[in-house]
């Protein structure tokens, strides 16, 4: 498949360079020999968060979780209670205009 492609050309077999930009290619479209356009795969979205490899084997992992106390570090519905808290307040700037 070319790296470059003219208009007519992409018309006629599209969905093929659409799954060669699905797999990570770069398409430049041309109009009479002119690169005009590209056809390019999307950024994956952002994550809210960021993967970890891990580090340790499974069984070194339930060895820690074992090893730990067994009452929650904070209290049953705290955090349940601080996200909405947040919200709340977010929400009131909203409504009072005060967030654009």
């Amino acid at each position: 498949m070319k790296s470059k492609v003219g208009i007519a050309e992409l018309k006629a077999h599209l969905s093929d360079y659409v799954r060669a930009a699905q797999k990570g290619r770069e398409i430049v479209i041309q109009d009479r020999n002119t690169p005009v356009a590209k056809l390019a795969p999307l950024e994956p979205a952002g994550r809210l968060l960021r993967v970890i490899p891990a580090t340790r084997s499974m069984a070194e992992v339930e060895r820690m979780l074992a090893a730990s106390p067994g009452s929650p570090v904070l209290p049953p519905g705290l955090l349940d209670e601080i996200l909405a808290d947040t919200r709340k307040d977010v929400f009131d700037k909203w409504i009072a205009g005060e967030l654009t």
